[in-house]
């Protein structure tokens, strides 16, 4: 049997082309390996460039407050196709057939392209068995199970359902008990199946070396551990691993981690940002890590961390380890709102660890969510204002629904393409798009502003001494003295952005008196 696992291109403004590693797959590859198969990893959206596509009709509203803007506090303006074209794609699977193809959705805002893939391969094959599985599949979503071209699904963790379908279909047994599983036959669901243990490797050995890079250097990902426990209610995670924390064996990770590096791999990123909940088990692995390769890698945790798991100790080993970028998640810093949403975040500790974090030579980035469901303009401008007075750059996301969160979400867009954070679609009432779209380019502002700072050596500045400190600085002088944003057109001539003025006035108001740290 000829098996296929894709990871298809996606359409967006955006592409983090250094979080594309496709982990899944390999983990399904290694799951298969010792069966009668014929396994390949085909990853059509890493090394295939990029071409630029017509904006969604949906979009358009939003469009003019998007334009073309080359300066440092640009958002979004160009959408593309990122990955194989669908041309190139259709000639491919015309030219390699396979008896099943497995494909990974793991984001509700690409399902169309999930789809657009499945009637390429199925028109060509007919014959062939189409399987969607990953964190985007389950009774939620419905746009898989009522294509044509889809014929199975898989929800929750793929390995020991994809076995046993793979080992059924070749001995040609009845596979409608498969936990998880939904057939286009008898268009039901089966009941989720969750390992107890998480104890087997990945077959990372499907993917080339070269293929993939964080700041240059070869790059994996890996996983420590599934599960969590936390029970945001904008999260999705639990859905497809389980709310309880399973810990991968410390000699397996290394293990894993030594042969990558037997084989060029410099850069390895911990995807599971859960790797720190379990101290005792942390501290063992980054101990272990660190005397395995005595500072000769490069370690990140690109999904970001949980402060309430992190100290000084754990800080310090992740130094020692090589990581050197650390990021880290508060959501909001109110505390009404970080109980609606069951997020266990202590602002304080919060504080303590970015500043710790930074103490160690750490750069640090503080994400937070604008506008989810509820929250308004002055507790995100007052989010901002507390990160700017750390030493850290701010990472704003604009929230973005998923089908099946806890979430109560009063304006559900319409379809999967503006469920998106480049859309700004607003959750509720309380913020328009181009309020959202203020917001973000006032997050990129402030990190301009501590990038200045930076430049001249300042470690600290009152925000009401911006002017006088840099008089000359057309995107410093513009906000504070003429309540205007600025971009930068193709010509290199400035150019004013809408803007809410609503929400320039509240982040002036509030910033007021305050400091930009970094």
């Amino acid at each position: 049997m000829r098996i296929a696992l894709i990871q298809t291109p996606i359409e967006d403004f955006y592409s983090t082309q250094q979080r594309t590693y496709p982990l899944g797959l390999t983990y399904l590859a290694a799951s298969i390996k010792d069966l009668p198969v014929n396994v390949k990893i085909l990853d059509l959206l890493t090394g295939h460039g990029r071409q630029s596509i017509p904006i969604p009709k949906s979009f358009k509203a939003i469009m003019p407050l998007l334009p073309y803007d080359r300066s440092p506090i640009s958002a979004f303006h160009t959408y593309y196709h990122w990955g194989m074209s669908w041309k190139n794609i259709k000639r491919y699977f015309t030219e390699n057939i396979f008896d099943l193809y497995a494909i990974s959705s793991n984001f509700y805002t690409y399902s169309q392209e999930i789809l657009k893939t499945a009637e390429i391969i199925k028109k060509i094959n007919p014959q062939a068995i189409i399987l969607v599985g990953g964190q985007n599949v389950g009774p939620e979503h419905e746009l898989f199970t009522s294509s044509k071209y889809i014929d199975l699904c898989i929800k929750g963790e793929g390995e020991l359902s994809f076995r046993k379908l793979l080992t059924q279909l070749l001995n040609k047994q009845n596979i409608s008990s498969i936990p998880g599983l939904w057939c286009n036959k008898t268009k039901t669901w089966n009941a989720i199946s969750v390992k107890s243990d998480f104890n087997h490797y990945p077959d990372s050995e499907l993917l080339p070396t070269d293929k993939y890079k964080i700041a240059g250097k070869k790059a994996m990902m890996i996983a420590t551990s599934r599960g969590c426990p936390m029970g945001c209610s904008f999260c999705s995670v639990a859905h497809t691993f389980g709310s309880r924390m399973r810990m991968r064996p410390i000699n397996q990770i290394v293990q894993e981690m030594r042969h990558a590096y037997d084989r060029g791999i410099r850069a390895f990123d911990i995807e599971d940002d859960n790797f720190t909940f379990v101290k005792d088990h942390c501290i063992k692995l980054l101990k272990a890590i660190s005397d395995e390769f005595s500072g000769n890698i490069s370690l990140y945790a690109m999904n970001g961390l949980s402060a309430e798991h992190l100290d000084n100790e754990v800080i310090s080993l992740l130094k020692k380890c090589g990581m050197n970028l650390l990021n880290l998640s508060i959501a909001t810093s109110s505390k009404e709102q970080l109980k609606r949403i069951h997020r266990k975040t202590s602002i304080a500790h919060f504080i303590e660890i970015s500043n710790m974090a930074a103490s160690h030579g750490l750069k640090v980035m503080g994400h937070f969510i604008s506008g989810m469901p509820g929250q308004t303009a002055k507790e995100i401008i007052d989010t901002m204002c507390l990160l700017s007075e750390l030493p850290l750059i701010l990472g704003i996301s604009p929230f973005y629904y998923i089908p099946g969160m806890q979430m109560q979400v009063p304006n559900i867009p319409p379809s999967c393409k503006e469920a998106r954070l480049s859309r700004f679609w607003p959750a509720d009432m309380l913020l328009s798009e181009i309020d959202l779209i203020t917001l973000f380019r006032l997050s990129r502002w402030i990190n301009y502003v501590k990038k200045q700072l930076s430049d001249q050596h300042i470690n600290s500045l009152e925000f009401s001494m911006l002017s006088s400190q840099f008089p000359n600085d057309p995107y410093i002088i513009s906000l504070i003295d003429q309540l205007n944003i600025i971009g930068q057109d193709a010509n290199k001539e400035h150019f004013t952005h809408q803007t809410s003025p609503k929400i320039i006035n509240l982040f002036l108001k509030r910033f007021k008196g305050s400091l930009i740290r970094i």
